[in-house]
């Protein structure tokens, strides 16, 4: 139920085409992430259309996001990039879920309760992300263990950019170089992957049979650098005008009166604010989108609501649509946007736009 006409909605083709375009120039498959509920977008729904279109492989963050996936009716390969506790090795088991192993002692704590069952195992490679992984001179004896172990069926190894949002970093091609060190010196499992959506997009590298596109999947930019046009965005977020009036100079708008009018102006109120995902950091700052116009949000923004000008917007009735992120008319507020204005990343803002907020796929 909607009672306040507050939505966000999908664009389901338009995430697909973003796929086909970035594997058409990468030359590469594209194995879309879908971890933290689709990076907003409803993780369960968005693989459904992944397994439906031909899709083959999908990435998660962690064992609970896979398993929501399986028990969704999704059959395709799914890998889980993050760690998990050994005592849940056996669903992973059970539903022919591949796990990141990344160090001796993991291996050695899941070895306890795989049983006779075999674990399908990606090997990650910490190439200079210093997070999970060990050094490539360390991931050799790692690599052997796991071909070793009958318990594991060694069918990926990979790596991650640290820098790859900036195609100029020297860290790149340190980190290539020695993923490839790497992967020449083994014998070469199913997969081989190193790029995220920037990698893909910007960089290109050679290596790899398929590519983890994540924010580029959903249609958003990658990278500050450099903007990709042929990306399309997946969501946009809607709500409503609930309320219309006239305010007189000196009036003052919100929690703390940071806003005062300076001459009489006409002002609406939307039932949307931080609990929704609009950063409060937008307080008297940020835009919405009414009747194809640009309207500044006046005084903080609340949990519940926002106040916005619509002085010099003619005819706004209760009941009109707002667009908070999208295209309306000639305009368009973007996901970046509300990103800069908020001193963070498009990922925080499409993740940030919280349940109550319906989704709605077109």
């Amino acid at each position: 139920m909607n009672t306040r006409n507050t939505y966000a909605e999908v664009n389901t083709q338009n995430f697909l085409r973003n796929i086909f375009e970035i594997s058409k120039r990468s030359h590469k498959h594209v194995a879309p992430v879908l971890k933290a509920d689709a990076y907003g977008h409803g993780a369960v729904r968005m693989a459904h259309i992944c397994q439906d279109n031909g899709i083959g492989f999908l990435v998660v963050a962690f064992l609970e996001e896979a398993i929501e996936l399986r028990d969704s009716g999704i059959v395709i390969p799914i890998l889980v990039l993050n760690y998990f506790e050994p005592k849940y090795v056996k669903e992973a088991i059970l539903r022919e879920i591949s796990v990141t192993i990344f160090s001796k002692d993991q291996m050695k704590a899941i070895d306890e309760f795989i049983g006779e069952e075999r674990l399908k195992v990606h090997l990650k490679v910490d190439t200079g992300m210093g997070r999970l992984g060990p050094s490539v001179d360390e991931a050799f004896e790692l690599y052997e263990d796991i071909s070793k172990n009958p318990k594991y069926l060694l069918e990926g190894l990979y790596t991650h950019f640290s820098s790859a949002d900036d195609p100029e970093d020297p860290m790149n091609s340190d980190q290539i170089k020695a993923f490839q060190r790497f992967t020449e010196s083994v014998k070469k499992p199913r997969y081989i992957h190193i790029s995220n959506s920037a990698a893909a997009t910007l960089i290109n590298p050679s290596i790899g049979n398929f590519s983890r596109v994540g924010i580029a999947a959903y249609g958003l930019q990658p990278s500050e650098k450099q903007r990709l046009d042929y990306l399309k965005p997946v969501m946009s977020v809607h709500s409503t005008i609930a309320f219309v009036k006239r305010i007189s100079k000196g009036r003052t708008i919100g929690y703390g009166h940071t806003f005062v009018a300076e001459e009489p102006m006409t002002v609406a109120t939307i039932p949307f604010g931080y609990a929704d995902g609009l950063p409060r950091s937008l307080s008297n700052r940020g835009e919405v989108l009414v009747k194809g116009k640009r309207s500044k949000i006046l005084g903080r923004v609340s949990m519940d609501q926002i106040v916005v000008d619509v002085s010099k917007i003619e005819n706004v009735n209760i009941g009109d649509d707002v667009v908070i992120i999208g295209k309306s008319g000639d305009e368009e507020i973007t996901v970046e946007e509300i990103a800069r204005l908020d001193g963070t990343i498009n990922y925080e803002i499409v993740c940030g736009i919280s349940k109550r907020v319906p989704r709605i796929y077109i």
